[in-house]
């Protein structure tokens, strides 16, 4: 990374906290600043119960995950809902007859990675469940609930979903977002082949390699930044609405949302340690001036315990 990059990174960093800080949860959890910034994400469309939702219509902005953007038109229709998934939408699918999740979108190089950030109503749907905080990890010891939690800084509040349930889930630490990847069956995207991936290797990075295609663009849509293609904007909004937002390859189409929108956890620490630093990808919401930050190659990093409301994860298997 080139000194210029650096700053540029540090001082949006620095100007997003300030804005966005987040204290720690209130379940008791150490306080924390944030790391800065917002999210992004898609407009919904209607759904069907049972056999799974058709598109929306063109124009129309839903509630319901996934969907093409407003000007689009509605996607395709959803997973039908098995006995406790209800009705999951085109970007989810349903994990264990359980709750809708994120769907999996197979790369080439042998693992799947979430469509989508998971959304705050995908969180609730487990957090519904009553997970247990026990059997973590002893660097995740200090997480003794899995409830987001940052301060209502605009008036709209990060938690509960409210109207914002098909937007990013934020204000969780890296724990919470390892422990959801694995209750549903997935882990926090790592390492290509497994495990984490070391803290200064981008190459064997899923994250990295679904959102460059390969290596082959420095944004998800190619090698020119693009203003409004992504969420670069303030402010978080559903995920997978913006439907440029994606790689034009097809081997490696329909992962949205991998620069702006919020900042994304990555299994790339630097110690086994609480306070040990890890992995956040993909640039958030509010760092369109400095198109560098949006890059596939951008990553900043925080502490485990970190948590901000321009932060949110996605999930990989295997």
């Amino acid at each position: 990374m080139s000194a210029h990059h650096s700053l540029l990174q540090a001082i949006s960093i620095l100007a997003l906290t300030l804005v966005h800080a987040c204290a720690g949860k209130t379940s008791g959890k150490p306080d924390d600043a944030g790391v800065g910034g917002s999210s992004a994400g898609g407009g919904g469309s209607g759904q069907e119960a049972g056999t799974g939702g058709g598109g929306g219509t063109a124009g129309s902005a839903g509630h319901s995950l996934g969907g093409s953007a407003p000007a689009q038109g509605g996607g395709s229709g959803g997973e039908g809902g098995a006995a406790g998934c209800g009705s999951c939408g085109p970007l989810e699918q349903c994990w264990n007859g359980q709750i809708c999740v994120a769907r999996l979108v197979p790369m080439p190089n042998g693992y799947s990675i979430d469509a989508t950030e998971v959304t705050r109503d995908q969180y609730a749907a487990w957090l519904a469940s009553n997970p247990s905080t026990s059997g973590q990890d002893l660097w995740c010891s200090f997480n003794t609930d899995f409830t987001p939690g940052c301060p209502d800084l605009d008036g709209g509040g990060e938690w509960p979903p409210g109207n914002k349930g098909n937007h990013p889930v934020v204000c969780m630490d890296w724990c919470d977002a390892f422990a959801y990847c694995k209750a549903v069956g997935k882990r926090l995207c790592g390492r290509i082949g497994g495990g984490a991936n070391d803290f200064n290797d981008e190459a064997h990075s899923q994250w990295y390699e679904a959102c460059s295609s390969g290596g082959q663009f420095a944004y998800p849509y190619g090698n020119t930044f693009a203003y409004e293609t992504c969420n670069g904007a303030i402010g978080t909004t559903a995920v997978g609405s913006l439907s440029g937002c994606q790689s034009p390859v097809s081997a490696y189409a329909g992962v949205y949302d991998l620069s702006g929108n919020v900042l994304e956890w990555e299994d790339s620490c630097a110690t086994i340690s609480t306070f040990g630093t890890c992995r956040l990808r993909g640039g958030a919401a509010g760092n369109n001036d400095y198109p560098a930050l949006l890059q596939c190659t951008s990553s900043s990093s925080c502490e485990r315990i970190c948590i901000a409301n321009s932060i949110g994860f996605r999930c990989c298997a295997p």
